[in-house]
């Protein structure tokens, strides 16, 4: 028995883990993957503020961010670490209410969290 279960007073055979299998999680990266390539193509627009290199560099985010997870879902196996280290990476324009500016990309955005919020429930 651990520290810490013996602290809370719980068994370890109480916690069950779950094996991953990457193969649940491949439609929701792809859906996440779709999502995120249609926010960038959104936010590239003529008048979209390219000078800013702020602007410039969260699209090159939502842009690596697909690159890596098509790149993770063409290899047959992966595990649950690389594919949450490259979550980590996959970051939203906001979250809650859209700032004035980014109105025009709610619609985009939500569908990015959704995404995200999925390969998260499908991965644990």
């Amino acid at each position: 028995m651990g520290f810490l279960a013996r602290l809370f007073s719980r068994d370890e055979a109480d916690i069950a883990l779950r094996d991953f299998d990457s193969s649940a999680v491949r439609a929701d990266i792809d859906a996440l993957i779709d999502a995120l390539n249609q926010l960038a193509d959104a936010m590239d627009h003529d008048d979209a503020p390219l000078e800013n290199p702020g602007w410039r560099g969260r699209m090159r985010d939502l842009r690596n961010a697909s690159g890596s997870l098509r790149l993770l879902i063409r290899r047959p196996q992966f595990d649950k670490d690389e594919l949450y280290e490259i979550l980590t990476t996959v970051r939203p324009l906001y979250r809650g209410e859209p700032p004035r500016d980014f109105a025009h990309l709610a619609e985009f955005n939500t569908e990015v969290v959704a995404r995200i919020e999925a390969v998260h429930r499908s991965a644990n």
